[in-house]
């Protein structure tokens, strides 16, 4: 038996939500008698289907989508129960209410296992009970169809995110080559001729790889794993730094910049430098390229509020000004002022939305006023670590430390240096920088080359570059053979990007410093210099400095990928932890019976003979406490998860500190 109807209470049909509900009823008496309280219910227009036969009803649960199937328990040969259990096997995932017609425990249990919203007597059933029942059954998907929603829409932001960075990635090496080359020949007397030609290469690879950073700023924060590197510095020789580099080009459009502060100062912040420059580069650029005459001003204040010290910025300018449409956008990425403004100047629209950014990891909030056609007013606070007690005035002309000390330095550097690096271009151009300070340097393609020549006690190096991603042997394996084989040369990592909690893992897996591609050459000076004049010293020093393990805790690692195995086992060790490991799902059970006793169990959840949830489920039958996280390229699934009693989940790549995280 078919049928179609439709259900509508009193009131506009367009004010309805129209629900497409199955309705699995023998008996007509009890079908009009549901069809009397649809149509009681407010809100809602139904549009009923009616069926008995099994097959019909099976076939419609797969073609159609219903909103909602109210399935009677006695159905001739069939039973609701097996309509239920041969839905939710075929996928179906259209909310059921049970409907019988007398009560049974067991019945109503049997159906809520096997999925069902609820459980209704018929006989007991009055409209608001049946209304409840509709409601809440109806909310239950809402809430499940927005959930998959907002998963689909952060999956589709996280792949957005991971293009973004991997591009950037990618860029950086052909980068490197250019911008490093580009300052070798503008070094060269020789090439007078042609060095405004090479200033544009030049200048136009800074603003390329500017952007590239921005990109990949932009993605890190997103995301949630750009990380801060605090530490103290001086705030006179900072902010002259800033006052040197923008005084220049202010005058040049006729303006007046300046810095100052109108109460005393920390004579040293503890905050990032690095982080704190990019924010007020980002802001006083753009206020020197909106503004066309008049003055920028950058006051400071110190002050205390809320038992911090804080530090406010303001960045006033008399520029163009900021239409009050647009000042709750410009914070967006993507988003520019001149859109609307003018056309005089072009940009990506990424600085401002970086910079509220950071401003919030170091401590602060972002405002901004602005009145078009008069200016605009950045304020910003940040955190500044310090007590108020050793304050002095601002400075700006005091001798500033000398920042940017060029290769081309008289100081002799001596030492044996080698450089791994597959790429040619690359390779090159750290040896002619390197040769060019006075030290040996000995170059090869591959991690392999690399290790052989630190495994021959004929050969001695004293700092190592090593490229990271390299084919045959890469740079990660070089250092952890390197390591196990007592070979203690310092080794620097070249990598062309570093995400929160990369240095640290490297640095746990041996490196002892990261360079970040393209090379900064001064960095590239201050390692060199750091490392070969005194050598024996510092090696000395790293080796002191190093904690020494107490294995307080023990860990079974369940991981089937050799490589990634050794790397989670490393790490773990460099916390101290005593690890176990197994390859797979009957290894680790032989593991865990014989040892009987561990603090975590760390569990891979693709493994060749299982998943990380059956592997739960039967470390859960010998120790019902035993706790338990599971590692995975990708979201598991939540139900999983709380079902198991699975509490902590590490999304790969793992760095070193997600497992501190989940250690602690």
């Amino acid at each position: 038996m078919a049928a179609l109807a439709a259900c509508t209470s009193q009131g506009h049909i367009m004010d309805k939500r129209l629900i497409n509900l199955l309705l699995v009823e023998d008996d007509e008496d009890d079908y009009i008698l549901a069809l009397d309280y649809l149509q009681e219910i407010p809100d809602f227009e139904f549009n009923v289907k009616w069926l008995s036969d099994y097959d019909l009803i099976m076939q419609s649960l797969q073609d159609e989508p219903f909103d909602l199937c109210l399935l009677d328990y006695q159905l001739g040969a069939h039973t609701g129960l097996s309509v239920l259990e041969a839905a939710k096997n075929m996928g179906c995932a259209t909310p059921f209410i049970m409907l019988t017609g007398q009560s049974d425990g067991v019945l109503d249990a049997q159906a809520l296992t096997l999925g069902a919203e609820d459980f209704l007597v018929k006989s007991e059933i009055n409209s608001v009970q049946f209304i409840r029942a509709i409601r809440y059954a109806l909310a239950r998907k809402d809430i499940a169809i927005e959930r998959l929603e907002r998963l689909k829409i952060e999956s589709d932001s996280r792949a957005k995110d991971r293009f973004l960075a991997h591009l950037s990635h990618e860029l950086r090496t052909p980068l490197t080559s250019i911008i490093g080359y580009t300052d070798l020949l503008l070094s060269r007397a020789e090439l007078d001729s042609i060095k405004p030609e090479l200033s544009i290469v030049h200048s136009n690879s800074q603003h390329l790889l500017a952007l590239l950073n921005d990109v990949l700023d932009l993605s890190k924060i997103r995301e949630n794993t750009l990380s801060l590197n605090k530490s103290n510095f001086a705030l006179s020789p900072f902010l002259a730094d800033l006052q040197n580099l923008f005084g220049i080009a202010a005058q040049k459009k006729g303006l007046l910049f300046t810095i100052e502060a109108d109460t005393p100062v920390p004579e040293f912040i503890c905050s990032d430098a690095t982080r704190l420059k990019q924010v007020l580069i980002n802001i006083i650029y753009n206020a020197i390229k909106f503004t066309q005459s008049g003055e920028i001003r950058v006051l400071l204040t110190f002050e205390q509020k809320h038992n911090q010290s804080v530090l406010n910025f303001s960045i006033r300018d008399t520029g163009i000004g900021i239409p009050q449409e647009k000042l709750k956008r410009i914070f967006n990425p993507f988003e520019q002022v001149q859109d609307t403004t003018t056309r005089t100047e072009e940009g990506a629209g990424l600085g401002l939305a970086i910079s509220a950014s950071l401003i919030k990891l170091l401590g602060g909030n972002f405002q901004v006023d602005s009145v078009l056609g008069q200016g605009s007013t950045f304020t910003f606070l940040i955190d500044t670590g310090v007590s108020s007690e050793n304050l002095v005035n601002l400075n700006l002309q005091q001798p500033v430390a000398l920042q940017h000390k060029a290769l081309t330095t008289n100081d002799t550097l001596q030492g044996n240096v080698l450089i791994v690096e597959d790429v040619s271009n690359i390779r090159l151009l750290l040896t002619n920088i390197i040769s060019a300070t006075g030290a040996k340097v000995t170059s090869v393609d591959n991690g392999q080359k690399a290790l052989t020549l630190l495994s021959d006690e004929q050969q001695h190096f004293d700092l190592v570059f090593l490229d990271l991603h390299m084919p045959i042997m890469g740079g990660r394996e070089v250092v952890v053979a390197a390591r196990s084989q007592q070979i203690t040369t310092p080794i620097v990592a070249l990598t062309a990007a570093a995400l929160k909690g990369s240095e640290e893992t490297l640095q746990a897996l041996g490196f002892d410093q990261v360079l970040t591609k393209p090379i900064d050459t001064q960095q590239l000076h201050e390692c060199l210099t750091h490392h070969l004049s005194a050598a024996s010293n510092e090696r000395d020093a790293l080796e002191s400095e190093q904690p020494i393990a107490t294995q307080t805790k023990k860990v079974l690692l369940l991981e089937d990928d050799k490589d990634a195995r050794e790397l989670m086992g490393l790490l773990l060790k460099s916390l101290g932890i005593e690890v176990f490991s197994a390859q797979n799902i009957q290894e680790s059970l032989r593991v865990y019976q014989q040892e009987q006793r561990f603090d975590l169990v760390i569990l891979d959840l693709n493994l060749p003979d299982g998943s990380g949830f059956d592997a739960a489920q039967a470390i859960k039958n010998i120790n019902a406490t035993q706790q338990l996280a599971i590692i995975s390229g990708s979201e598991p699934e939540p139900e999983s998860l709380v079902a198991l009693g699975i509490n902590h989940v590490l999304l790969k790549p793992v760095s070193l500190p997600d497992l501190q995280k989940l250690i602690e």
